[in-house]
């Protein structure tokens, strides 16, 4: 049977205990985020307040992202630990646990450029108060 999706890595999230500069947050998920400085393999650090909603799989380990182009699809029949939503205009996500380890998958009318330019964040559910 033919897959009826694609997917591509697109980046790594870790979770961090640390306070930086720079770091933008989430009511939505109690989550502090900042993005490492390597731009060919994005990395981003999540911080997490004690009273986060999110998965405690997604609040302690790496996970690995991986953008498709039929977020539906590749979701189905898989164990879902952080429900779809569209965080922000062109961008849509969930994430899953597979073999123990938590996976991000994004659909994305986004390009690579727009995503990473924290303006797109403005006014969406995840950053509320980006500048």
């Amino acid at each position: 049977m033919d897959k009826k999706y694609t997917l591509e890595f697109h980046h790594i999230g870790k979770p961090i205990t640390q306070v930086n500069d720079g770091e933008r947050f989430s009511p939505l998920f109690g989550m502090y985020t900042i993005d490492g400085e390597n731009r060919d393999l994005h990395i981003q650090h999540h911080r997490f307040e004690p009273n986060s909603p999110l998965n405690e799989n997604i609040r302690n380990q790496i996970h690995i992202a991986f953008k498709t182009n039929n977020i539906e699809e590749a979701l189905k029949d898989k164990e879902i630990i952080m429900p779809l939503y569209e965080p922000f205009h062109g961008y849509k996500c969930a994430m899953i646990l597979l073999d123990g380890v938590p996976i991000e998958i994004i659909e994305t009318t986004l390009s690579e450029e727009q995503l990473w330019d924290k303006g797109n964040y403005k006014g969406g559910k995840l950053y509320p108060d980006e500048k």
